[in-house]
Formats: structure tokens, C-alpha cells, sequence
């Protein structure tokens, strides 16, 4: 005997005398679409999980990108600062020269006359 074939006989039987009232289909509805309601509640639990995952990966996001464009308006921030000082310095005629090493190599190409290669165009 064949596996499942109660399930034949018994749709077979149902099906050669048509159903006379809804209370007839309905088991026989609700037998045969069981495993499609329970796949699709699956896919829908699935779905909800993912939905949730997707969420808080984007509020993640958005977080690590806020902390991001703060370290770089801090870096950028310091960054003008220091060049501010430096300016400053170079404008009062602060000897900067000391404190820069030199290489021979770099004294004959006149490189390094400025303590940060070529001075800039003014």
C-alpha cells in the first residue's frame, strides 16, 4: 500500500459525490491547505524578523555615521587651529628652524628653508 494513499481514497471518494453544503468543504479545504497557512505564517514570522533586524541595523547606521562626521568636524576643527597657530607663528618670525632636522640633501635642493618644505605663495 502506498503511503498517503488513505489521503487519495478518501479525496477521491469526496470528490466522485460533490459536497451538498459548506460544512461539507470545509474540512477538506481546511486539510488540504494546512501546510500552505502554516508555510506563510513561517515566511510572515520570517519576514518580521528581518524587518526588525534591518531597523536596527539602519539606527546602528545612522549612529556610527553621526559619530563619524563628529570626529571629523573635531579633526578638521583641530586641524585649523594648529595651521592658525603655526601662521602665527611664521608671521612674527618665531624660529621654527631650530627645532626642524635638515639633511644635507635638503639644504642643497633649498627645500627646507621653510620648516615645512616650500613656503606657501603669498
Amino acid at each position: 500500500m502506498e503511503p498517503g494513499s488513505d489521503d487519495r481514497d478518501l479525496i477521491h471518494s469526496k470528490a466522485s459525490s460533490p459536497p451538498k453544503t459548506d460544512a461539507d468543504v470545509a474540512p477538506l479545504i481546511q486539510k488540504v491547505g494546512a501546510p500552505s497557512i502554516a508555510q506563510i505564517e513561517k515566511l510572515i514570522g520570517e519576514l518580521h524578523e528581518a524587518r526588525n533586524l534591518l531597523e536596527a541595523e539602519g539606527e546602528r547606521i545612522q549612529r556610527e555615521t553621526a559619530r563619524y562626521i563628529k570626529f571629523a568636524q573635531m579633526a578638521s576643527a583641530s586641524v585649523e587651529t594648529i595651521s592658525n597657530i603655526l601662521s602665527g607663528w611664521r608671521q612674527a618670525g618665531h624660529p621654527l628652524q631650530k627645532f626642524v632636522t635638515r639633511s644635507p640633501a635638503d639644504d642643497s635642493a633649498g627645500r627646507m628653508d621653510h620648516p615645512f618644505g616650500s613656503p606657501p605663495d603669498t
